[in-house]
């Protein structure tokens, strides 16, 4: 099953016809939560269902952050009802990514 056109649009620099809904299904997701209209997301959530757009909006918010602050705050507040805090100045323009520090030299 591939993308339908009203949702194929938000892929515009990738080939829509070759995304698999499963396969891609995460990426869709995210994709469609940050950039989709309410028809995009009533099409969202009939394909893949609350439980599973919002395992991946949980794994988002506990890894890389891919979501941008305001979007990821207001899927946290849809899917738990719990606002995210405030992002602080090294949240906002610090590395997406928390590197964890590196166990002390053994030399």
């Amino acid at each position: 099953m591939s993308l339908p056109p009203a949702i194929a649009r938000l892929f515009h620099n990738y080939r829509p016809e070759a995304m698999d809904l499963d396969a891609d299904a995460e990426w869709i997701i995210l994709t469609v939560l940050r950039d989709g209209s309410w028809s995009d997301w009533q099409w969202l959530f009939a394909t893949y269902g609350w439980g599973r757009i919002a395992s991946v909006v949980r794994r988002d918010l506990d890894g890389l952050r891919t979501l941008p602050h305001a979007v990821a705050h207001f899927w946290s507040v849809v899917f738990w009802g719990e606002p995210l805090p405030r992002p602080t100045a090294r949240d906002r323009w610090g590395p997406p990514r928390r590197i964890p520090p590196s166990v002390s030299d053994p030399s």
